[in-house]
């Protein structure tokens, strides 16, 4: 129900323990231990010889699959679960038990080659070819945003050149956690309004919240998902408002074949469309308005992703408005591209100007313009995880990608070669962007979150521009997890993971009695105002609605 800050190492962590010499010699291992304050590190080996190895290495016919031996006890996946310390010079790495060791090097040096040889391994489990070069440019584009070798100092002056953005903490004593109404039946999801109502999915019933400052309240108000045909009530897969939110696309939980459209001042289903392409059925897996701040105009148009295919919607129908239909309406193809190949797209959001980013099962992220959607600009290779959100600031500058272990961020802004200002969505980033971030939990609050894991990562909800964006935010089992986007891009190098990368380890972590399905910040209107600052929320649970606000 409170808040809590992420594990704190405490004074007998690795990072405090003295140096040896190199290799096996004065490397000491450390256990992690809960307990009620958090945890403390215990000295598990004060010299420890560390080994890779292929598990299949005396099979001709499975791939490699590396492994880390520690001492003769320990046998560990080469998976991302790990993190650098520089600094502390520790590298800290998970078990499949859910048991936490850390491996406290005896200088600087010593750690660097460990973590070469640990990322290259990683590589090759992750791609199934070594590491080399070769084999880097084939999986990650010979022209790369991820760096070889970690952070650039040019990299990190880019994040920071724009940095406005107030770096205060959260203060737990301060944060006003409220319920939003009674528990009930089981919660799929949650909607929210820029204007004065947001709606929660409860069963296959659509409850009116009424937004206020800081949050939402109940309003005692629901009506039932029935589709204009008399079929029975349903559970919409996905929600998306439009027309200034006096209405609501719902797309069908079969598939995504077709798209149900309801007049919320009436609480009724009043069209039925299904989504065809040349006489083909061309269902749908995600929903976006064109610009993030779409809903609140009068366009009827929007966009959609299939496994294979990006699309523009028209739903003004050839014959005229459409409104209870007998049959569903075929909804007009209004532009987009269907691949030859599957792309495996799995999730889409747009920025105010009508930039476009897509996510994949094969953990790309694609960046397209606003002027035609037949062509991504620019597609940032994964690092072997499915992106399953994506987000972007209100002025393209950011994207946020959502994998299980990680939150990966992007600034799309770069210099091009006569030294000028341009995007990733506008032209294709290469090695002169900056490289991105990852946002991790600590693996020392892994047992914690019982290996939950993240989903839905967003950024404050900005419609309009001149203001920041100032907070992620993301889901995990029952908590939510909150960082200050500009501790993220004031981040040094010291804590890196996954390919080198410059990670962020410190966040806030407010706990729930059951799984959080979404964490959600409220919109500007009701975040800068009496009562509620830029943090406000709506945190849903299984069958619960709370409002957080931290106070000024």
């Amino acid at each position: 129900m409170g808040q809590q800050q992420s594990t704190a190492a405490p004074t007998s962590s690795p990072a405090a323990e003295g140096s040896g010499e190199s290799s096996g010699i004065g490397i000491k291992l450390f256990k992690f231990q809960q307990n009620a304050a958090g945890g403390q590190w215990d000295l598990y080996s004060a010299n420890a010889d560390t080994n890779f190895y292929d598990i299949n290495e005396d099979s001709a016919s499975k791939k490699k699959d590396w492994h880390l031996e520690i001492g003769s006890d320990i046998d560990l996946p080469v998976t991302d679960q790990f993190s650098v310390d520089a600094v502390g010079q520790r590298v800290t790495l998970a078990a499949d038990t859910g048991a936490v060791y850390a491996l406290k090097f005896p200088s600087t040096a010593a750690v660097q080659l460990f973590e070469q040889e640990y990322n290259s391994r990683l590589f090759e489990n992750t791609f199934g070819v070594p590491f080399n070069a070769k084999n880097r440019d084939e999986k990650l584009g010979k022209d790369s945003i991820l760096p070889v070798g970690g952070e650039t100092a040019e990299s990190r002056e880019q994040w920071a050149e724009d940095m406005e953005t107030d770096v205060r903490p959260v203060k737990e004593e301060v944060r006003r956690d409220r319920p939003a109404g009674q528990a009930g039946k089981e919660v799929h999801g949650v909607r929210l309004g820029a204007g004065d109502r947001s709606y929660l999915v409860r069963d296959k019933q659509i409850e009116v919240l009424k937004n206020v400052y800081g949050g939402v309240q109940s309003t005692g108000v629901s009506f039932d998902m029935t589709p204009p045909k008399g079929q029975q009530s349903f559970t919409p897969n996905k929600l998306m408002l439009m027309n200034r939110e006096r209405r609501m696309n719902m797309l069908s939980p079969e598939g995504g074949q077709n798209l149900y459209h309801t007049d919320i001042e009436t609480g009724k289903v009043v069209s039925e469309w299904s989504f065809k392409k040349d006489g083909v059925d061309a269902g749908m897996i995600d929903l976006a308005n064109e610009t993030r701040g779409a809903q609140l105009d009068d366009r009827d148009t929007f966009l959609g992703i299939g496994n294979k295919r990006i699309a523009r919607w028209d739903m003004r129908a050839p014959e005229g408005v459409v409104q209870e239909l007998s049959s569903p309406s075929v909804m007009t193809w209004d532009g987009g591209h269907d691949y030859k190949t599957n792309v495996a797209f799995n999730c889409m959001a747009t920025s105010g100007d009508g930039y476009v980013v897509i996510g994949s099962d094969d953990g790309q992220i694609r960046l397209y313009g606003n002027k035609s959607l037949t062509r991504a600009n620019t597609a940032i290779p994964g690092l072997g995880g499915p992106i399953t959100a994506v987000d972007v600031t209100y002025d393209g500058k950011w994207v946020l990608a959502t994998t299980k272990n990680y939150l990966m961020v992007v600034k799309t802004t770069y210099k091009d070669k006569g030294g000028k200002e341009t995007n990733g969505f506008k032209s294709k980033m290469g090695a002169r962007a900056p490289a991105p971030r990852l946002l991790r939990l600590k693996v020392e609050d892994q047992p914690l979150l019982q290996g939950a894991a993240l989903r839905q990562g967003k950024f404050t909800w900005v419609t309009e521009a001149g203001r920041d964006e100032r907070w992620i935010v993301a889901s995990c089992g029952n908590h939510t997890v909150l960082w200050n986007f500009g501790q993220v891009k004031l981040a040094e190098p010291t804590t890196t993971s996954y390919g080198g990368l410059t990670t962020c380890t410190n966040y806030h972590l407010i706990k729930k009695q059951e799984s959080v399905v979404d964490s959600v910040f409220v919109h500007d209107n009701y975040a800068n105002s009496p009562g509620a600052n830029d943090t406000s929320m709506v945190v849903v649970t299984k069958h619960q609605v709370w409002s957080l606000a931290d106070d000024d």
